[in-house]
């Protein structure tokens, strides 16, 4: 229940109050009144208790008001922090500026662009991938190293993210010491056999200064795999006792497009070969040779394209027929770096397109032999006749040739056959097609 004081009481308590404490700063006043609204934090009824003890007290000079007066409210003091007090000169408008970023677009795949470069009797194959990284597989003798070199700089690049020794032979390995000191590359792969050469050694102190990282792979590896992109390893499962079966065969997948790189994989390897490799591109096996592209291979390949990689007249023999009449009895069209330089393909991930038109097979040429009792008269209209044993062509007027045995000479009008078939011009009479 609430309790009132008469208000006489309380102007005499006043009076008597001002004329003590007349002097009592305002800081000691704060303080008492502090002091009191303290002393009240303890009574649950703080506020009805303060509103009982108040009465409105007048100036002295005014006199005192026999009539009750309204009691004022207690002080009550806040926890929060006053609002700040502002007035209409002070007031501020605040205006939001919007920056609208745009979002950044989604990621496109780029063409896929393979290219069998030219390096003569060897294999060097720059790719550039559809996600803008560069990949290279072998590199060519030791001294087709500057060749591969600039024509990766032709392209536009500086560097390289997959460099692969497919095996390590010179005609495979040698260039790509050249390579290595020329470009910072991440990645360099090759499997673990090992073939103590100097252009061995000289590549893997090359890796070790370029500060690659190196990979040792085995069937089953994938360099790259990303949405519509795959580049995997298909072979050797096993290591072979000789380099050529070593090879790392590299199955690249964009969209619906295939190629197969084989390195100078042979028909053991090539039957160990279990994975769909049905592809649209075949690097063909060991440039060609009689070793390599089995029938059962290409059956299980069914390549719409086919690349050989030899140089013009090697003492090989490559392309050998054999593979050539295999290549098309099966209608794959045939593109031959030592007939058309540098092949390039290119594909969207659905149709390939290429910068050179196929090889057009032409039938072996005919050769016939007599036995040295019966030498064989030449025919009127002969333009050439051939060393069998030497497969070099002359004229019939060159000296040498009455000094040929027969069973080594055959005859042909037709020089760009015994071209195709691996025969070379004699230096001497040096005859013209």
């Amino acid at each position: 229940m609430k309790q009132h004081f008469p208000a006489i009481l309380l102007a005499l308590l006043f009076i008597t109050g001002c004329t003590d404490r007349s002097n009592v700063s305002e800081q000691e006043s704060t303080t008492t009144a502090a002091t009191t609204i303290s002393s009240f934090r303890d009574d649950e009824n703080i506020e009805e208790h303060t509103a009982s003890t108040s009465s409105e007290i007048t100036e002295p000079t005014q006199g005192i008001s026999s009539e009750p007066t309204q009691e004022p409210e207690p002080d009550i003091i806040s926890t929060e922090p006053p609002a700040p007090e502002t007035t209409p000169a002070e007031t501020t408008s605040t205006t939001s500026t919007t920056i609208e970023i745009a979002a950044e677009p989604p990621f496109e795949y780029q063409d896929l662009i393979v290219h069998f470069i030219d390096v003569g009797q060897g294999d060097s194959t720059f790719i550039e991938l559809p996600n803008g990284e560069t990949m290279l597989i072998d590199a060519g003798e030791r001294e087709y190293g500057d060749r591969v070199v600039a024509y990766i700089y032709n392209q536009g690049y500086d560097t390289l993210d997959y460099v692969v020794a497919t095996h390590p032979h010179t005609d495979h390995i040698g260039g790509i010491v050249d390579v290595l000191n020329a470009f910072p590359t991440k990645n360099f792969y090759m499997t673990s056999y090992v073939n103590p050469t100097q252009t061995f050694d000289d590549m893997l102190t090359a890796v070790e200064n370029n500060g690659a990282a190196a990979h040792e792979v085995m069937a089953g590896a994938v360099i790259v795999s990303e949405p519509e992109l795959l580049v995997e390893v298909v072979a050797p499962k096993a290591l072979a006792d000789d380099s050529n079966n070593n090879s790392v065969v590299i199955k690249l997948t964009y969209g619906e497009n295939k190629f197969l790189f084989t390195g100078d994989a042979e028909k053991d390897e090539e039957d160990g070969i279990w994975t769909n490799i049905k592809c649209d591109v075949l690097k063909v096996g060991h440039h060609g040779s009689d070793t390599s592209s089995t029938k059962n291979f290409l059956k299980k390949v069914e390549p719409t394209y086919s690349v050989i990689s030899c140089g013009l007249y090697n003492s090989y023999g490559h392309p050998d027929e054999a593979v050539l009449k295999r290549l098309y009895d099966r209608n794959i069209n045939v593109y031959r770096t030592d007939i058309q330089g540098t092949i390039v393909f290119r594909s969207d991930g659905k149709d390939i397109t290429v910068n050179n038109a196929p090889v057009e097979y032409t039938l072996p040429v005919t050769t016939t032999t007599t036995q040295a009792t019966e030498p064989q008269e030449e025919p009127a209209s002969l333009t050439y006749v051939l060393n069998t044993n030497t497969k070099k062509i002359h004229y019939p007027s060159y000296s040498s040739v009455d000094q040929m045995k027969e069973k080594n000479k055959a005859y042909t009008d037709d020089y760009a056959g015994a071209i195709a078939q691996g025969y070379v011009p004699c230096k001497n009479c040096n005859p013209t097609g």
